[in-house]
């Protein structure tokens, strides 16, 4: 577990920043290619400006995830990079004190606690970045009317989230108490890989196993389980020849899995919260409290 706030918000922004250096993650942004409209330093910028804003989370135990997303704008950030993983990484800040297998019951707890005006931040935030989502029969993202039955309705974050598609990788992370983030930080903390190995080797395990939600709100259903399929073959080769030549297919097919890279930074998040360190020759794990 963490040993202070500090220290959470701090593990928050090398999620992100880990997250988005590792590669090659077919199909998403990394250190050796950039989008038309999304760059690497982007990533940097959105990581590095949500610090003051996790610690105000850890310390508050109050979501600031529309702050987080406004300060990015202010540094140049104009379209969406963080959103999801903001969703998934704010919640665990915020029940920083927590072990490992404290994490899914306290974060849902947590997520129980919060109040409507939560829930509004959290429409703010998405109507700044506009990222595409999977449109819910109730209370969509998507749906301008959403924000206003928010209110009538008084509908927490973790009420709100139970209305998500069961498509919706994040909010059932939220809803179920992070089951991919948890297998993910197992992952990590098992493997004898060094870190960029390591996150690679991640990223492809969980776009082998899970339907990538980006993916289906952009290209449909039949894409997302073709890159499953994809994804399963490269990841079982452990080749990372195999994984350049999966990325770039997916770059020029214009396939981008952005709710697992999301996921790979909560596993990430929770690794370090069990003392997972990088050093020069790989990594290694050690208590914080030591």
């Amino acid at each position: 577990m963490f040993r202070s706030p500090e220290d959470s918000a701090a593990s928050a922004v090398l999620s992100l920043l880990l997250e988005v250096s590792a590669n090659p993650k077919s199909g998403n942004v990394d250190r050796e290619h950039d989008f038309e409209d999304l760059r690497y330093e982007h990533f940097l910028i959105s990581a590095a400006s949500a610090f003051p804003y996790f610690l105000k989370t850890a310390k508050r135990k109050k979501l600031c995830i529309l702050q987080a997303i406004d300060k990015s704008r202010e540094f140049g950030v104009d379209t969406n990079v963080h959103f999801g993983a903001f969703l998934l990484l704010f919640p665990l800040v915020a029940v920083w004190e927590s072990k490992l297998e404290e994490y899914p019951t306290n974060s849902i707890d947590f997520l129980k606690k919060t109040s409507y005006r939560d829930s509004v931040n959290i429409f703010k935030a998405f109507q700044l970045c506009k990222p595409r989502v999977l449109k819910a029969e109730r209370l969509s993202l998507g749906d301008e009317k959403t924000l206003f039955k928010i209110i009538r309705e008084k509908m927490n974050v973790y009420e709100w989230m139970r209305l998500s598609p069961k498509e919706n990788l994040i909010a059932k992370e939220l809803t179920e108490g992070y089951p991919v983030s948890m297998g993910g930080a197992e992952f990590i903390l098992s493997s004898e890989n060094d870190v960029n190995e390591t996150i690679v080797l991640l990223y492809h395990k969980l776009l082998s196993e899970y339907l990538d939600s980006l993916i289906i709100a952009k290209r449909g259903l039949e894409v997302a389980k073709s890159v499953m399929k994809l994804a399963k073959k490269a990841f079982e080769s452990k080749n990372f020849e195999e994984f350049k030549k999966l990325d770039e297919f997916f770059i020029r097919e214009k396939i981008n899995p952005g709710t697992i890279a999301d996921l790979v930074a909560s596993s990430i998040h929770l690794a370090l919260s069990e003392g997972w360190k990088i050093e020069a020759k790989g990594f290694r794990t050690a208590e914080w409290n030591k």
